[in-house]
This record gives C-alpha cells, structure tokens and sequence, in this order.
C-alpha cells in the first residue's frame, strides 16, 4: 500500500487524528492533495456508505455544515455528490477531503464492525500503528 492508502485507513482506524491527517495533507502540492482526494474518493465508494452513514458522518465532522461540500452531500446522491466535488474549484479542496474522510471513516468503521467483524482479509483494514 501506498502512504496515501495507509494513512486514509489509519484516520479511519483512529490511529491518526483530524489534526495530523491536515497537517500531513497540507504539505502536498495541489496536485498531490487531488491525488488524495480522489483516492479517498474510490476508498469511500468501495465502503458503500448509505444516506444514514452519510448524515452521521456530517454531523460528527469537524465542518460547518453549511460549507459547500458538505450541502452537496447532504443534497444529493453520493455519486453526483463525489463527482460535484471533483469540479469544485481548488479553494474547496481541503473542506471536501475533511467532510470525505468523516463519510469515509464511518462507512468503513461501519463496514469493519459487521461485515468484517469476525475478521477479514483486507488488507487496509489490518494495519499495524
């Protein structure tokens, strides 16, 4: 795995606060942080997360819910919502990764605690601190 790959599932495992994922996305040029934002993009697609996994998420993210992002979630599909936020302009790139790594840590919290809660063989979802 890559370390955009281990440290998406290690924000989603608790194993790296709100705080140290900015911290570390903000040292990325913008083409680097689009590439994490489309990565978590995929991530949180493959963790399937429904309306009420997406509603939890936005009201336990560190964002306002009135930040452009977040409404696109809270108003549309998630995939016409994911694809919105690709087209969004750069100012609104670090607001979308914080309310995606919300959506993507719950769906994948949820999806680790019943389908996988006997163990599993993913891979992300077995990472060492």
């Amino acid at each position: 795995m890559t370390e955009i790959e281990i440290n998406i599932n290690k924000y989603a495992q608790n194993k790296l606060t709100d705080s140290e994922m900015l911290d570390w996305f903000d040292q990325f040029d913008l083409t680097g942080q689009k590439e994490i934002r489309d990565k978590l993009i995929m991530f949180a697609q493959q963790a399937h997360p429904t309306d009420e996994l997406i509603l939890t998420a936005i009201k336990t993210a560190p964002i306002k819910e009135t930040m452009t992002p977040v409404v696109l979630f809270k108003t549309q599909t998630f995939k016409i919502a994911t694809n919105k936020i690709v087209d969004l302009p750069d100012s609104e790139l670090r607001k979308s990764l914080i309310i995606m790594l919300s959506i993507f840590k719950t769906a994948d919290t949820y999806r680790r605690e019943t389908e996988c809660r006997n163990g599993c063989g993913h891979e992300w979802h077995n990472i060492k601190d």
